[in-house]
């Protein structure tokens, strides 16, 4: 799985990557710092791993929503490209691993 092709073509979503968090999208490459955020995130894992699909549903619509309401005004398309490319170079393989597993989540549950 190309990580790269993958963040352009998908909605702004925060991600874990190791202890830190990320919202990436097509339209966003950034830290996230926010704990309401973070917490979000940890709950909608939470949900995941207990297959509680009702309440993944609903933490993953905030997680969504916390995405674009992080948006940097005006886009800037190039900048984003360059943030995405250095993070996933930057990534190890456990690192990659595990974004590929959330991207399968976040495809599991836009569908």
């Amino acid at each position: 799985m190309n990580l790269l092709e993958e963040f352009k073509k998908n909605p702004g979503f925060v991600y874990r990557i190791g202890t830190d968090y990320y919202y990436i999208g097509k339209w966003i490459c950034k830290p996230c710092t926010d704990e309401a955020v973070t917490d979000c995130h940890a709950m909608y894992e939470m949900c995941i791993q207990a297959k509680e699909q009702a309440n993944a549903a609903l933490y993953f619509q905030k997680l969504r929503a916390y995405s674009e309401f992080a948006l940097d005004i005006p886009y800037n398309p190039a900048k984003i490209l360059q943030y995405q490319t250095a993070l996933v170079e930057a990534l190890s393989d456990a690192d990659i691993q595990s974004l590929i597993d959330q991207l399968r989540h976040f495809h599991d549950q836009a569908s």
